[in-house]
């Protein structure tokens, strides 16, 4: 679930192959995608996603990563690993911290907070906090797909 502001929620779609925890156990390197359903924000129909790329660990295992926090402070710092959040469109992040809190039958629970641009263009910039608490796809290779019929 994913909610903005006080007001506003979105549930993940977990019908294509957009959201999901990647891990490479080859390097320890994992990132998040998660795609939300369309729904109402400020008036307008959107479907929200988030991505954020690879976050490189020791970790050999994916259930290794329960516990692994990853933060991002300024919107420099994530405009350099180009971690985005689209609502209207892909706006960089202003912070957020990522945390793996389970893995359990081929998911991650996931939990990240932070705060995002809402309208890049307007002056001063539109921000607003979200929140997200989701359970998402584990892929490790192409064939994991498989299991999620996806």
């Amino acid at each position: 679930m994913l909610k903005i502001g006080e007001k506003y929620y979105f549930e993940e779609d977990l019908s294509d192959r957009q959201s999901c925890l990647m891990f490479d156990k080859d390097n320890g390197a994992w990132s998040v995608d998660i795609g939300f359903k369309e729904g109402d924000f400020h008036g307008e129909l959107t479907a929200p996603s988030i991505c954020i790329n690879s976050i490189y660990s020791n970790k050999s295992s994916v259930k290794d990563l329960v516990g692994e926090s990853f933060s991002v402070n300024t919107i420099e710092e994530c405009d350099e690993r180009e971690d985005t959040f689209y609502i209207y469109e892909s706006e960089p992040m202003i912070s957020y911290k990522l945390e793996i809190i389970e893995i359990k039958d081929d998911n991650a629970h996931i939990r990240c907070i932070g705060v995002l641009i809402v309208d890049g263009y307007a002056d001063p910039i539109e921000k607003e906090y979200f929140e997200i608490d989701s359970l998402i796809p584990i892929i490790e290779s192409v064939d994991d797909w498989k299991k999620f019929e996806l």
